[in-house]
């Protein structure tokens, strides 16, 4: 036993009952089996086998996908980026997306590679090629990745042309400069008709020039009509930029309601003018007539509702909140109340937006209230969402059943929800007259109690 205790460096420490750490870091196993393992790395990628590069670049792959530092293979990775072998040149390439900016003197010897493979057969190695070109933050390069940006948005891949979109934030980024020339771009972009492309080509339009509204007027059906079948994180870019669109260039369907809560009320103040408010009123009520574009945008939208990706959901949403006709806009509220039973991060997002909706619209969500009911399983910040949605909904029918609600709350252990429950029901005694009595007699009780 001694003998293979001596052979084998690494069986010493159970011998003694305690570890056995080396005196020099370096030299401990850990360090050495990763030094070894690197050199095996790069023995592998100098071979002439590719089955052996192939497995090397895997492995490589699986490191930076667990967070480990690769940057010390650099080189002899790079070199590999002339490989014959596509799926070998494939993960070559999305390593070098990863560390490209971090070795920049590295990847800038090996910029002619990447301008020979953007004109590769391979999409793939297309579209990887602007990836890494676009990586490498060097502002000596900026002139030849505009190049390869202008000819690639003319690629007849698809890929390519979403590659060159995701490109177009990066190099406006490093030099703010191009941006008239990257705008030339994004409007091809947004003419393309392929729905890989139009959600990233958006976004590119959101990042460089979101001001620019007039490039999106010839885009605006093809938009709505491609909508439902774009990739999902495409669907929620595109419906964030045409709800802030049409908020822009359509007439607000729920414009005679607010104007007749009161904005134009200090000019109707004299007896003699209530006819000719009463006229002027009739004839807004008559000539509104909802644009057949943004009917359109209603129209697409509105099945996303059901879409499994609640980014979407809450986009559509949040649509429907600001460009919906009053009558309309209650369709949305269902969908929203599905989404709280999802995690409670979604949870949170869903209901601090509802609480910011119920303070326009109360009757989207009175149907739903027991929905907003605590339970004692909620974490505090989602009690205090809820406790706040209830209050906004408080009104003459439904305050009794509130109140109920909140004399349960009050008993909790959270003390940070029962003095949350208790300004709610302060609010509520000043929003609704009727209940202000209730409301002040249940509190000096609940002080005497807790006093005695």
């Amino acid at each position: 036993m001694s003998n293979n205790g001596a052979s084998y460096g690494n069986e010493k420490a159970p011998s003694t009952g305690e570890p056995e750490y080396a005196n020099d870091p370096a030299s401990g196993s850990f360090f050495s089996s990763d030094y070894k393992k690197h050199e095996d790395l790069k023995t592998m990628l100098d071979s002439n086998k590719d089955g052996l590069k192939l497995e090397a670049m895997k492995r490589i792959i699986g490191m930076v996908a667990k967070g480990k530092d690769a940057s010390d293979l650099f080189p002899a990775v790079v070199k590999n980026v002339v490989s014959k072998n596509i799926e070998v040149k494939k993960l070559v390439y999305v390593y070098l997306v990863r560390y490209a900016e971090e070795q920049q003197d590295l990847a800038l010897l090996s910029i002619s590679t990447f301008q020979r493979a953007l004109k590769d057969p391979n999409q793939l190695i297309r579209a990887s090629a602007l990836r890494v070109l676009s990586s490498v933050r060097v502002p000596v390069i900026i002139p030849i990745v505009m190049i390869a940006i202008k000819d690639a948005v003319n690629d007849m891949s698809p890929y390519v042309r979403k590659t060159v979109a995701h490109a177009i934030p990066k190099l406006y980024s490093l030099d703010p400069e191009q941006k008239d020339q990257l705008i030339e771009v994004i409007e091809k972009l947004l003419s393309d008709k392929t729905t890989l492309v139009v959600g990233s080509a958006v976004m590119a339009f959101e990042e460089v020039s979101p001001e620019r509204i007039d490039l999106i007027h010839k885009n605006y059906r093809k938009l709505c009509n491609l909508l439902v079948d774009v990739e999902e994180w495409g669907q929620v870019v595109i419906i964030k930029m045409l709800t802030r669109y049409s908020r822009t260039q359509f007439v607000d369907p729920n414009r005679n309601d607010s104007t007749n809560e009161g904005e134009e009320k200090p000019f109707y103040e004299d007896e003699e003018d209530e006819d000719g408010e009463e006229e002027h009123r009739d004839r807004h009520k008559q000539t509104y007539v909802m644009d057949p574009d943004h009917r359109l945008l209603l129209r697409v939208a509105k099945p996303l509702l059901q879409s499994r990706n609640a980014a979407v959901v809450m986009s559509v949403a949040q649509l429907f909140h600001h460009l919906a006709p009053k009558t309309e806009v209650n369709v949305a509220a269902k969908s929203l109340i599905r989404l709280l039973r999802n995690h409670r991060e979604v949870q949170s997002v869903v209901l601090s937006n509802i609480a910011t909706m119920s303070t326009r619209r109360k009757g989207m969500f009175e149907p739903y209230l027991k929905s907003f009911f605590i339970r004692s399983s909620d974490p505090t910040h989602i009690k205090l969402l809820k406790l706040e949605v209830l209050t906004n909904l408080a009104s003459d029918t439904s305050i009794s059943t509130i109140l109920r609600e909140f004399q349960t709350y009050v008993s909790s252990a959270d003390k940070e929800f029962v003095a949350a429950t208790i300004q709610a029901i302060g609010r509520c005694a000043s929003n609704i007259k009727e209940v202000t009595d209730t409301c002040l007699n249940g509190l000096v009780s609940l002080m005497s109690n807790r006093s005695g």
